[in-house]
Order: structure tokens, then C-alpha cells, then sequence
């Protein structure tokens, strides 16, 4: 039992846990110091205009921070990776996720009654904490497995000061940098506002449940409809008490193409803006494209669940046409089944050049750009990562292509979007930590992440008496 869960305070299933709001941080596991790196000897795929790639680069890596790159850095005091048939590239940032459906994984069935929304709201009820944990560490784990070093959680399963505390915990032990953004609870009516008191709670104590810098808190906010349009009292508080505590907004808006007309309302009440992220986006018309355009409002698509769960097909073209700054998603775990970024990357070239009868619309290196430089600037954070620029932080990642489907090499960018696979990935950094190293994490214990994961998901069949 690890250290966290053994001091995790006791739980159950379903009801509101903390009605006074106030939920006690849990405790953090320590972290690796840094020490200082030079990458060598690889093929760097630097995602800066001004840089371009380098056939044979290096990166040099100290206290956190990308301090050069290039070809013959000096670096004689710095520990060596050597990054020979590697591509290096800024890491994978995800803009949207749902860590905490992670336990059911791929368990939407093949019925109405079955699908993907009654499958997450029925377990939703049943999650205690732990289970909270137990799911967005399995999460974590995967995104650092496959290359991702920034995530946007977004948490709508909270019932309760605890639960939340959980899930940002699991994201903090990871060490993964991330936006961890405070929701609803799934099945919460909407005539009900969320749970502001924790929020302020959180926001007020942030350091102690964060416990570093890595990771920020946002808001998930309804908007103005979801299965029904909302009382104004409730979305107006919501929206309201964001912009109050500073906090970046993202909701679900225009989720399916049936809902046109959703985001122009939006705009219309002036509750589109900089600091709001649009998620999904399928029914948006190009009027309203214009109108998020304007308002510069950012959108996260995921375009694996939203063609998977028949939402609509999403808008990436008009979007990017548009000027609107987008960034790619995983999403949820019961629909998509993996955490696989690269499949993601590959589906949206496929799906844009399908629907254009062209081999061009969108090529390979357009999709790198959304999940990583792309993906920073929805997330308000490429001025820290997105791109092995000096002076950025360390969010490295390195593909070996000593593989059968790595070999031959014959364009790296084509090798990262259509061939690598998460078990590609021969390391990570983060923040200028290694998490990943010869395939192998090397600060979580995949097989303890993975013993814990499975006895949450039976345990959790059974309280909800699922199939």
C-alpha cells in the first residue's frame, strides 16, 4: 500500500463528503532532484520557427531549463543521454482529458442503455477517493508512458472536498505538468451551481494540494446548456465566480453537431473570451467559428471520441483556417481506450485529408504542432513548453527508432505522427526530471499503478452492481 493511500482519509461511496467544503490537502510524495543533461548525437525536432531541426543536435538541459541547442554544446559537468537513432522533440501536451474515467477503460457498450454516458454516470455514484486516485495515477502513468508531459484534467466527478483532493493528488505524485480543472459532479442537476465553496477552498490553499508549480487549477464550467439550457442564476454565478478568482474557464459547448447556434449565445451573453476554452465544437457553424475567432477563445478537439461516440465530425480545418488556436485531446477512456496521442495526431491528418479528397490538407507536421506548441498556446503555457527553445523548460521526450515500425527512418515527422507507438518512447523529462528512461518510468511503479488500478475497477463493478 503506498504511502498516500495508507494516509488517505476514510471514504464512501456516493454522497457529499465534505459539506463545510474545506477538503485537507493529501500528502505528496517527493520528487528527484534535477541534475544537469546533454542530450546528444539526435535528430531534434525543435518545434521553434526560428530554430528548425537538427540531423544531429543536442540539447543541454540545467535546473529545469532548456540552456542550449544546437550542435557542439559543451557541456563536460552534464550527465550524457545519448541520443543516437533518437528523435527529440518538446513533449506531447494534452488539452483535454477526462483522467478520471480511466478505470473504464473501454467499457462503453453497444447499446443505448449501455454507451458511454449511462456507463460513467452510473459508476460515477459509486467512486469513493481512492478510486479517484487509483484511476487518474493509472492515467498519469500512461501519459508519461507515452510521451505526454502536460495534461488538462478535467475533473467532473466531484462529490466532495476528498474526491477532489484525490484526483489532483494523483497528477501532483506523477509528476506531470498539467491544468487541473474543477468541475461539476457528473450527475449534478443543473439547477444546482457546482461545489464554489471547495473551489474557493482550493484556490486558496493551492500549494498544498499542487505541491509545485507544475500544475495550475481552472474551472470546468457547464455553460449554458447541457442536457437542457441552464437556470441563468446558476451559469451566470459560475462563470462570474471564475473570472473573480482569476481562474481559466474551459467547457463543453457545441459538444454535437446537432447544437449549432449554442456558441453564438455564448457570445451574445459575452461569455466567450481569452481565458475560455471550447471543448469539442462539432456543431459550430462558420459564423460562430468567426465569433470564437473574435472573442479569442481557444478550442480542444478529440477527434478519436468525438468521431467514436458519433458527435460529429469536428471542425479542425475551419478552425485552423480561422486562426483559432486549437490543440488536440485524449479525452475518455471508455470510448477511445488509450491514451495514445500519436494516434490521435494520426486520426486527424487521416480524417482532415479524407473529407478534402487531398494528401495535403493537413500534413503530419501541422499535427505535431496541435500537441505540442499548438497544445501550449490553448493551455496559456507556451511561453514555458511546446518547444525545445533555451530558456523554455525541460519537457523533452526521445523516440527511439531502433524499432520494426520505426525502420527505416526516412522523415522523422512522418515517423512521429504515422509510426510511433507510446512503447517508442525511450525517455521523458519533465521539468527536467527524467520519468521515463530505456522504456521504463522510472519514478512510478508501473506494476504497483496497475495492481492498484485493477482492484479499484473490481471493487467498483461490484458496489455499482454493473453487469
Amino acid at each position: 500500500m503506498c504511502q498516500l493511500c495508507d494516509a488517505a482519509h476514510p471514504a464512501q461511496a456516493g454522497g457529499d463528503l465534505a459539506q463545510s467544503g474545506v477538503g485537507a490537502a493529501r500528502e505528496i510524495r517527493p520528487h528527484p532532484a534535477r541534475i544537469e543533461y546533454l542530450i546528444h548525437d539526435a535528430h531534434l525536432v525543435t518545434m521553434d520557427d526560428a530554430l528548425g531541426d537538427f540531423p544531429r543536435g543536442s540539447v543541454h538541459i540545467r535546473d529545469g531549463t532548456i540552456v542550449a541547442v544546437g550542435t557542439d554544446i559543451s557541456a563536460p559537468e552534464a550527465e550524457r543521454i545519448n541520443g543516437r537513432g533518437m528523435i527529440v522533440l518538446p513533449g506531447l501536451i494534452d488539452t483535454h482529458w477526462h483522467m478520471w474515467h480511466t478505470l473504464l477503460r473501454s467499457f462503453s457498450g453497444t447499446t443505448p442503455e449501455t454507451g458511454f454516458y449511462p456507463t460513467i454516470t452510473r459508476f460515477a455514484a459509486s467512486m469513493t477517493p481512492d478510486d479517484m486516485y487509483d484511476s487518474t495515477r493509472l492515467a498519469a502513468a500512461e501519459a508519461i508512458y507515452g510521451g505526454i508531459t502536460t495534461v488538462h484534467d478535467w475533473c467532473h466527478n466531484i462529490r466532495g472536498a476528498e474526491h477532489a483532493a484525490a484526483d489532483v493528488a494523483a497528477i501532483a505524485d506523477s509528476g506531470l505538468r498539467a491544468r487541473w480543472t474543477f468541475g461539476q459532479r457528473i450527475d449534478q442537476p443543473d439547477a444546482e451551481t457546482i461545489r464554489l465553496d471547495i473551489l474557493r477552498s482550493m484556490k486558496s490553499d493551492w500549494n498544498s494540494h499542487s505541491g509545485s508549480n507544475l500544475i495550475e487549477i481552472g474551472m470546468g464550467w457547464r455553460g449554458l446548456f447541457r442536457s437542457e439550457w441552464l437556470p441563468e442564476a446558476v451559469y451566470r454565478t459560475e462563470f462570474e465566480t471564475a473570472r473573480e478568482l482569476g481562474l481559466p474557464i474551459s467547457a463543453h459547448i457545441a459538444s454535437t453537431a446537432s447544437r449549432v447556434g449554442h456558441i453564438a449565445k455564448h457570445f451574445e451573453k459575452g461569455l466567450l473570451g481569452p481565458d475560455v476554452n471550447i471543448v469539442h465544437a462539432c456543431g459550430a457553424n462558420m459564423d460562430e467559428i468567426a465569433m470564437i475567432r473574435d472573442s479569442g477563445a481557444t478550442v480542444s478537439l478529440t477527434v478519436l471520441s468525438e468521431l467514436r461516440g458519433g458527435w460529429g465530425v469536428p471542425k479542425l480545418h475551419e478552425l485552423r483556417q480561422a486562426g483559432v488556436a486549437v490543440g488536440l485531446g485524449v479525452d475518455t477512456a471508455p470510448l477511445v481506450g488509450e491514451a495514445n496521442l500519436f494516434k490521435v495526431m494520426a486520426i486527424a491528418v487521416a480524417m482532415e485529408n479524407g473529407i478534402s479528397q487531398s494528401e495535403f490538407r493537413m500534413i503530419p507536421r501541422d499535427a505535431l504542432r496541435l500537441a505540442t506548441i499548438g497544445g501550449a498556446d490553448v493551455l496559456g503555457i507556451a511561453n514555458r513548453v511546446g518547444s525545445l527553445t533555451p530558456g523554455k523548460r525541460a519537457d523533452v521526450i526521445a523516440i527511439s527508432t531502433d524499432a520494426l515500425n520505426m525502420t527505416p527512418l526516412n522523415d522523422p515527422i512522418h515517423a512521429v505522427v504515422e509510426c510511433a507507438r507510446p512503447e517508442n518512447v525511450d525517455t521523458v523529462l519533465i521539468d527536467g526530471i527524467v520519468r521515463k528512461r530505456h522504456g521504463k518510468l522510472t519514478t512510478m511503479d508501473s506494476e504497483e499503478v496497475m495492481l492498484r488500478a485493477r482492484k479499484s475497477a473490481t471493487d467498483l463493478r461490484q458496489r455499482a452492481a454493473w453487469r
